[in-house]
């Protein structure tokens, strides 16, 4: 061992021959086991109590999502950990705590597999009525709940860790937090449907569908979108305002835009959701809808095209919009032609027409107005369209 001081955090001081796994070790060794111990023992124990679960096979059926919780748990706290490290512990060092935290996980994740199994006999053990599987389960649910509160402990540390270090946080905190909001306000009002079983998530599910999504989408991808944002060269789009202007003016123009697109819309409206839905509500999805697509696809997708053009294509900035502008409006055109279709139209030219209208031109327009205005402005402008067809219509 060297003779150099070794700190608490787990890292040899002077010759940086790190020795323990660190925080970032520990977040994805716990979150691993915490992962297995939720999925494959409490899971199975309120399923099976609450009569939502067979308690034929337990043993199998709690080994195998003890599984894939596991493996969850792992991947998650394992970035968790490399984000949210240490203010000391440099990338490099985190990678190799990380490394190292696998070896550790082996016997503690062998240790909460065998108290995830007893977890989920909490029924068995109940219908016995024997003092030795009560209290071996009772034994089990305090180990569960330790390792998943200790998972708690260290994810937090983490998290306040990665905040810290995150360059965009307070603007990036209000377009995540925004965007739980529009998915679940779209999740209430058609509750999405299980992928081949046919059967739709209820109210809770929908939330938690929307949080899902958040945490593992929109979380990273706006991070990643805020950070290419700001590699763009300048004059570049800002989250809220365009470069060189008041954000009023910016505001002021896309309620211009979205006001002039929704009338330019009305020979479509009777197919719009208010006309068909006839209640306020709908303009309350619409909206949701509207901010969902111009963070993702505006904020995301066009600053990520842009980036990239610029990246590995000899063109200027103003070439590099364009072809962004334009990539973006073709793949919102692609992500709505399902539904389009679905509607029904007597003929292609009158698809084609709707298509042009409601989705295609907004999406230039709106495109345009992000590279030189802000995401505000273009929020703006779609989240009026909408509101003033639905007005027009209603």
């Amino acid at each position: 061992m060297s003779a150099a001081l070794e700190s608490g955090n787990g890292y040899t001081v002077g010759t940086r021959l790190h020795r323990g796994i660190g925080l970032h070790g520990r977040v994805a060794v716990t979150w691993a086991m915490a992962g297995g111990i939720l999925s494959g023992g409490f899971l199975v124990a309120l399923m099976t109590l609450a009569g939502r679960l067979s308690g034929h096979g337990l043993f199998f059926t709690s080994s195998g999502l003890f599984v894939v919780g596991a493996v969850l748990g792992l991947l998650h706290g394992g970035f968790l950990g490399f984000l949210g490290r240490a203010p000391d512990v440099d990338r490099g060092d985190a990678l190799g705590g990380l490394g190292r935290a696998l070896l550790y996980a082996i016997p503690a994740v062998a240790v909460s597999w065998l108290a995830t199994v007893w977890i989920a006999m909490t029924i068995l053990a109940l219908y016995l009525g024997h003092s030795a599987p009560l209290a071996g389960v009772g034994l089990a649910w305090a180990v569960g709940l330790i390792v998943v509160g200790t998972a708690g402990v260290f994810g937090l540390e983490a998290l306040r860790n990665a905040y810290a270090r995150w360059p965009e946080r307070r603007i990036g905190t209000v377009l995540v937090a925004t965007s739980f909001a529009a998915l679940m306000v779209l999740f209430l009002a058609d509750r999405p449907e299980m992928w081949g079983l046919r059967m739709r998530v209820t109210e809770t599910g929908a939330v938690l569908l929307a949080l899902a999504l958040t945490f593992w989408v929109a979380g990273p991808a706006v991070t990643l979108a805020l950070r290419a944002l700001s590699a763009l060269p300048a004059p570049a789009p800002r989250a809220l305002g365009g470069g060189g202007h008041s954000l009023a003016s910016d505001l002021g123009i896309g309620l211009l835009v979205g006001a002039v697109l929704g009338v330019l819309a009305v020979p479509f409206g009777g197919l719009s959701p208010a006309a068909t839905a006839g209640a306020a509500g709908a303009v309350v999805t619409s909206i949701s809808q509207a901010v969902v697509d111009e963070i993702l696809l505006r904020l995301v997708i066009l600053t990520s095209a842009a980036w990239a053009l610029l990246r590995w294509q000899r063109i200027s900035r103003e070439e590099a919009a364009v072809l962004a502008v334009i990539i973006t409006a073709v793949i919102q055109v692609t992500l709505y032609a399902p539904g389009v279709m679905a509607l029904g139209f007597p003929s292609t030219v009158a698809a084609a027409g709707f298509v042009l209208v409601t989705v295609l031109v907004p999406a230039l327009a709106f495109g345009a107005l992000y590279w030189t205005r802000g995401l505000g402005s273009a929020l703006v402008a779609d989240a009026t369209a909408v509101t003033a067809l639905a007005l027009m219509v209603m």
